[in-house]
Order: structure tokens, then C-alpha cells, then sequence
């Protein structure tokens, strides 16, 4: 009898089934609460006067729930890597699949993003010890060290040597991986605890005036006011709206555990239980952080530090200099930021910065990880080079790591030019955005049709129920679709420039030519590529 041709890059993934629900969960938590609850808490306010993030937290939160539970229902059904990926090329037509894929792993959720919020990260850091300088005096020299680290370019030789640390990591099955995940989860945790008790239990402004002088607090109000603060107000949902975008974004890696479906032990039931608490988790962290912070210092002031630091730096800066603190420069507003002035103490201020920054350090390491899976899924399907489906001793894919690793390269420097100001890098976050959030339509659409249009697959899915006869799959995915065209009319509008658009384009037809090389590679070698999509592909 003639050999079984094989479809896929070959019969079997390589990968091994190594994480439990609780690495689900965790995964689910640590991959979004980076930015979001670091910065944009804080820091949206004096951009938007007149907005809530509380507010902004819990729409956003809201709006992402249909995506979670359809991305949950792909991956608890069709546990596989780059779930997603898989089942919308199968639903709707393989280039649904490849599209939304391609340009998420390369351009928007993973490969340089992950390079970006790792330099992001340092920050953080930055911050606390500059904090933690004028907690403890001039001669304490952590002032100069958050100044040192503060500096572009001071930053971009940090996050080099710890991007070749994580490119080591990333090069670990995931075996050991999910070790070194739970043990750098759990530290800002703990962390994020110690902060919220902190913004519960002091006066803010109190602090504040305990550190800089008696009355700097209402001084730092009364400049706001000087510098036309009022004129910029808006209305609640006006300034709500505005902050929706970053919102959207700061949610957004709440989808990389489906990038592990191969690697789940008891995907069926790991998938829902994982993800649906690691969302009401993720809710409860964003809304948690920017309630706590207005709560202790009050929202008024945190509206008003993040309007002069991000419009009137040297004015800010002066009026700090007015009081004990002669030296001070101020620091970009952040969540351990306050979160230290309420410690008072120097080295609770550094420990608190520290912990802020592993929420960075784990988006950074689980969005690499999705986007090795992501592009595996695409290499084992023939679309991409046979040589991204390798896979190591330990279970990992080498070459996919690899690859990411050079666009988190690149991040990082997307990262560097957009803290000098340059224009071009604007056109490189506008490219991040829309690839993060494009995936979420098409996959809506391929679940609303799922029943209909694969029969066979919906069968064997673990969301067969129905509610007045309609698949409720279908129902979660209409509204995800919703979700996902609005969000594509919001991000869609940061593609203004000439430049933003040329690089898309060319981001999405670099990609589609290396499918139409595959492609005829693939009918030279005898294979039929639209066969390969007639089948969920082997774990």
C-alpha cells in the first residue's frame, strides 16, 4: 500500500501537555496587568480631564468579556496551538486565519510588543527610586539612580541585557517555563496587595506634603489651576470615551493562554475555568488600582499631578523645588509612585517599583511565548516555513523563539524612539494597536457560523448549548464581532499618517507572499494546501 501523505509538517506537534487550570489562570492575570494598572490608572486622568478610569476600567472590562469566552470556548474545544488562528482558518477560509494571525504575532500582541512594554517596565523603576531619593534625602544617591535609569538611552542598555535574558528563557520547554511564570507572578501580587492596603490606610496628600513640605499638595492643585486645567475639562463621558482606546489595549493578552492549547493537560475544562476567573481577576486588579489611588490622594490631585508632568514638567519640577525636597525632579506618575509616598519609606519605595516592574516582565515573557505558538500554528499548517514548526528536545519551538526575539529586538526600539518623541515611532505604535485588537472580529464571525458552516467541529466543541433554538457559540460570537468591528473603527483612526499605513500594508503583503511561496512549494511536493484546512491539525 502506498505511505500515508502527511498533511501537516508532520504527524505529531512535539509539544507536551505540562500546565494545569492555575497555570491557566495565572497566565490569564499576568499577561494584561502591565501598563493598564501601572500607568494608565494614573496617568489617563490629566490627559482626559474629566474622564474616570474606574469607569473606563469596567466598560473595558465589560466589552472584553464576549472575546474571553468565545477565545475560551475555541481553546477548551480545539486545544491547539494558536487556537484561534486555527479554528477561524477553518470556519471562514484559511487567509481569515492567516491575516489576523500574522499581523497579531509579528506586528501587534506579541513579537514587538514585547520588546516595547519590556523597555516600558523600567519606568516603574524609575520612578520609585526617584521617589525613594526624596524619601530619604540627597545623600541617600537614589535620586541620581531613578534619574540614571529615567534616561532613554540608560534604559535601552538595560532592557537589551534583559531581553537576551528572556530570549534564554523563551529557549525552555514549557516545563520549566510555567516554573519560572508562577514564581515571577506570584512576587507582584504580593506587591500589588501591599500597595492597595497602603492607598487604604493613608492620606495621600498628607504624604505627599510629608515628603516635599506642608501645603506642596494644594501648591501642585493651585498651578493646575494656573495652567488651565479647568478650560481642559470635559464631560464624564466625553473623557471616558477618550480613554477607552488604551483601555481596549490594557486588556488586551487576556487571549495568550489559547496560544497553549497543545501544551494544557485537561484543556476542556483547564480553558474555561482558567480564563474566565483570570478576566474577573484582571477587572478586579484595574478597577482595584485606579479606585485605591483616587481614594487615598484623591481624584482631583491625581487628574491634576498627571496634567502638569505630562504638559508643565518644568513648572511641576519648580514647584517641587519650592519646598524641603530643593532637588527634586519630579517622576512620571505611577501606581507604585504613590503607592511609596503612602510607604515613606525609601526601600518600600524601591520594593514597590521592583514589583510593579515583573508585571511588565511577565507580559513581556507570555506575549513572546504566544507569538512562538502563534507562528508554530502557522509553520505546521504549511504556511510558513516548514523549519518555524522545529521543535527542541524540551519541547519548545527554537526557531519560532528566534524569530520573535529579533521583532522584540526591534521593539525595543520602537520603544527607545517613541520616549525621544520621534514621529516615526508613532506610526509603529499605530501598527502595534491595530494588529493587538484585529483578531477579535474575524474570530467573532468564525464563532457565530461555526454551527453552520462546520458541523463536524461544532459537534465535538464544548459549547453545544442553545438558548430558543440558536447555538449560544453563535450568540457570543455575534456580540464579539460587534466588540471587535468597534474596536476596529477606534484603533483604525490612529492609521492617520501615510507612513503608518504604507507599513501595515507592507507588514500584511510581506506575510502574504511568504503563504503564496508556501503555498506553491506545497503543490510541487504533492500536497493539496486546502486540504490541510479540512482538519483540526494533531496535538
Amino acid at each position: 500500500m502506498p505511505e500515508e501523505t502527511v498533511v501537516f509538517a508532520r504527524k505529531a506537534s512535539g509539544l507536551v501537555r505540562e500546565m494545569s487550570w492555575w497555570d491557566i489562570l495565572l497566565f490569564t492575570i499576568a499577561g494584561p496587568a502591565a501598563g493598564g494598572m501601572t500607568y494608565y490608572s494614573v496617568k489617563m486622568p490629566g490627559l482626559y480631564p474629566g474622564g474616570s478610569m474606574v469607569l473606563a476600567f469596567i466598560i473595558g472590562g465589560l466589552v472584553w468579556l464576549p472575546p474571553v469566552l468565545c477565545i475560551a470556548a475555541f481553546a477548551s474545544s480545539f486545544p491547539r496551538s494558536g487556537a484561534l488562528y486555527v479554528v477561524t482558518s477553518r470556519v471562514l477560509h484559511p487567509m481569515f486565519g492567516f491575516i489576523p494571525n500574522w499581523i497579531y504575532v509579528i506586528g501587534g500582541g506579541c513579537g514587538m510588543a514585547a520588546g516595547f512594554i519590556l523597555y516600558q517596565g523600567f519606568i516603574p523603576i524609575a520612578s520609585s527610586f526617584t521617589m525613594a531619593g526624596h524619601i530619604g534625602g540627597a545623600g541617600s544617591g537614589l535620586q541620581g539612580t531613578g534619574d540614571w535609569v529615567g534616561k532613554p538611552w540608560n534604559r535601552l542598555i538595560i532592557t537589551m541585557v534583559f531581553l537576551v535574558i528572556l530570549w534564554l528563557i523563551e529557549l525552555m520547554g514549557i516545563g520549566r517555563l510555567k516554573w519560572v511564570m508562577r514564581a515571577i507572578i506570584y512576587i507582584p501580587l504580593v506587591v500589588t496587595v501591599i500597595a492597595l492596603i497602603l492607598f487604604l490606610v493613608k492620606d495621600g496628600k498628607a504624604s505627599f506634603d510629608s515628603i516635599y513640605g506642608a501645603g506642596m499638595a494644594a501648591k501642585v492643585q493651585a498651578l493646575a489651576q494656573d495652567k488651565g486645567i479647568k478650560d481642559s475639562m470635559v464631560s464624564l463621558w466625553s473623557g471616558t470615551s477618550g480613554m477607552l482606546l488604551s483601555v481596549f489595549w490594557a486588556y488586551s493578552a487576556l487571549e495568550v493562554t489559547s496560544f497553549v492549547g497543545s501544551e494544557v493537560k485537561t484543556p476542556r475544562t483547564s480553558f474555561l475555568r482558567g480564563m474566565i476567573i483570570g478576566w474577573a481577576a484582571v477587572c478586579v486588579l484595574y478597577v482595584g488600582n485606579a479606585w485605591a489611588a483616587g481614594f487615598s490622594f484623591g481624584t482631583s490631585f491625581i487628574r491634576d499631578y498627571s496634567f502638569l508632568y505630562y504638559n508643565y514638567q518644568g513648572d511641576l519640577d519648580k514647584v517641587l523645588q519650592s519646598g524641603t525636597v530643593h532637588t527634586a525632579v519630579s517622576a512620571a506618575p505611577s501606581i507604585p509612585f504613590y503607592a511609596s509616598m503612602n510607604g515613606g519609606v525609601a526601600w518600600l519605595a524601591v520594593v514597590l517599583g521592583l514589583g510593579y516592574f515583573f508585571w511588565f516582565l511577565n507580559t513581556s515573557m507570555l506575549i513572546w511565548m504566544a507569538g512562538i505558538r502563534g507562528v508554530f500554528a502557522m509553520a505546521f499548517d504549511r504556511q510558513l516555513p516548514l523549519g518555524l514548526a522545529a521543535v527542541s528536545s524540551s519541547g519548545n519551538p527554537t526557531n519560532s523563539a528566534h524569530l520573535m526575539g529579533v521583532f522584540a529586538f526591534a521593539g525595543v526600539w520602537i520603544a527607545l524612539m517613541d520616549s525621544l518623541g520621534t514621529g516615526w515611532a508613532n506610526n509603529a505604535l499605530a501598527l502595534m494597536d491595530f494588529g493587538a485588537l484585529y483578531f477579535i472580529w474575524p474570530m467573532g464571525l468564525a464563532a457565530m457560523f461555526l454551527p453552520y458552516m462546520r458541523t463536524d467541529l461544532f459537534e465535538k466543541s464544548t459549547f453545544q448549548y442553545k438558548w430558543a433554538g440558536v447555538p449560544v457559540i453563535s450568540i457570543i460570537g455575534a456580540v464579539t464581532f460587534c466588540v471587535g468591528t468597534w474596536m476596529m473603527f477606534n484603533v483604525g483612526l490612529e492609521l492617520a499618517t501615510t507612513w503608518s499605513q504604507l507599513l501595515t500594508t507592507f507588514m500584511l503583503v510581506a506575510g502574504l507572499i511568504l503563504v503564496g511561496f508556501m503555498y506553491a512549494k506545497n503543490r510541487r511536493d504533492g500536497i493539496d494546501p486546502t486540504k490541510i484546512f479540512t482538519e483540526i491539525p494533531p496535538a
